[in-house]
């Protein structure tokens, strides 16, 4: 298998991209109490990789550890072991972020990319496990990583808010609740909105009619409209800025919506066809700071969270679980995404920075 490379051949490199806190963390979060066969985090974290970058099934890892020299175990033993390791794969992932100069402080004025994806168990058609990530956009950089069960949906309230930070999400944020906890911290929201998602309201406190707006838009203007937006007795003051799309992207857009209409047995309403038309957005960041061709631009960006999904997807299959076990499936996308943050740099990045192409490991000094 080509992957192999990465924990045979070319394991130098991968252990010296990892955190110096290799073998400490492995200890603290206690993913190797007894060292009989397994006996350092190196090897630890190579069994974690082959299993979940190669797709090995646990006897190919148990055969592949035993021939490689990594350890002697049965296919039990490995189930064992890579059971114990989610804990410390996520202390793993977290101090490869902070590392590589990311803090869990927020400068003034930092704008921030969230969203979410799906990964699907062995056999289902549905959502089993979420990946949540944000992206802090001047560094281009993932900030925050957090994966959890199906239950848990993509909420704005998951994020840390601190004054002056601009979030930018999509659709599936646009909740009063989601909005009201940004503002509520002196954060500002850039958050597409769905025609009938927010129960948005005029400046008078009538009833806002989002279509009827939006008709009024021509192709050649963007329109800006002060909204408000109640949640639990406070009021927000909201923009709410639309363009008209292209007769292409609209036509393209509405394939998509009769697609899937049809894959799920359901009948559009023609307020969705007619929404289609549009990019529509509520922010409250002042009109008078930020024109509306701004705010756009700037929602434009969020599509560089889209690229970071798409190359994780890409890179090792992210999009489906093989393992069943709830303790084994989070080793296996957690392994998953270490290892393909650790290919994204070797390729694109390590060369850059090092003539040989990677880090001596301090043992080498």
């Amino acid at each position: 298998m080509e992957k192999l490379r990465y924990v045979e051949q070319e394991w130098n490199y991968v252990l010296s991209l990892m955190p110096r806190e290799l073998e400490s963390l492995c200890t603290s979060k206690l993913a190797l109490s007894r060292k009989r066969e397994v006996v350092s985090a190196q090897d630890y974290l190579r069994l974690c990789l082959a299993y979940s970058i190669c797709d090995m099934s646990l006897r190919q890892t148990a055969a592949w550890a035993s021939a490689t020299g990594v350890a002697h175990l049965s296919d039990v033993a490995v189930l064992k072991r890579l059971r114990a390791a989610p804990e410390w794969l996520g202390s793993v992932v977290a101090e490869w972020f902070y590392q590589r100069g990311l803090t869990q402080g927020t400068p003034k004025g930092k704008v921030q990319i969230v969203d979410a994806t799906t990964v699907s168990k062995p056999g289902s058609h549905g959502t089993d496990w979420r990946l949540h990530l944000s992206m802090d956009l001047t560094k281009r950089q993932i900030e925050q990583v957090e994966i959890t069960n199906e239950h848990e949906g993509e909420r704005l309230d998951r994020y840390t808010i601190t004054p002056d930070k601009v979030i930018l999400c999509d659709r599936g944020y646009a909740t009063n609740k989601g909005i009201a906890h940004v503002l509520q911290r002196g954060g500002h929201v850039v958050i597409r909105s769905r025609w009938s998602g927010l129960a948005l309201k005029t400046q008078t406190g009538g009833r806002l009619d989002i279509l009827s707006l939006l008709e009024t838009v021509s192709p050649d203007e963007i329109g800006d409209w002060p909204v408000q937006l109640e949640y639990e007795g406070h009021t927000y003051s909201l923009r709410l800025v639309a363009i008209r799309k292209s007769d292409q992207a609209t036509e393209k857009t509405r394939r998509e919506l009769h697609r899937e209409a049809c894959k799920k047995g359901r009948q559009l309403k023609s307020g969705t066809l007619k929404a289609a038309a549009y990019v529509f957005v509520i922010t409250d960041l002042p009109r008078d700071e930020v024109t509306c061709l701004q705010v756009l631009e700037l929602y434009r960006m969020r599509w560089q969270i889209e690229l970071v999904f798409k190359r994780l997807k890409s890179i090792l299959g992210f999009k489906r679980l093989r393992a069943k076990d709830d303790k084994l499936c989070q080793t296996y996308l957690l392994a998953k995404l270490l290892g393909a943050l650790v290919i994204d740099e070797l390729s694109d990045q390590a060369l850059s920075f090092f003539p040989w192409g990677f880090r001596l490991p301090e043992s080498t000094a």
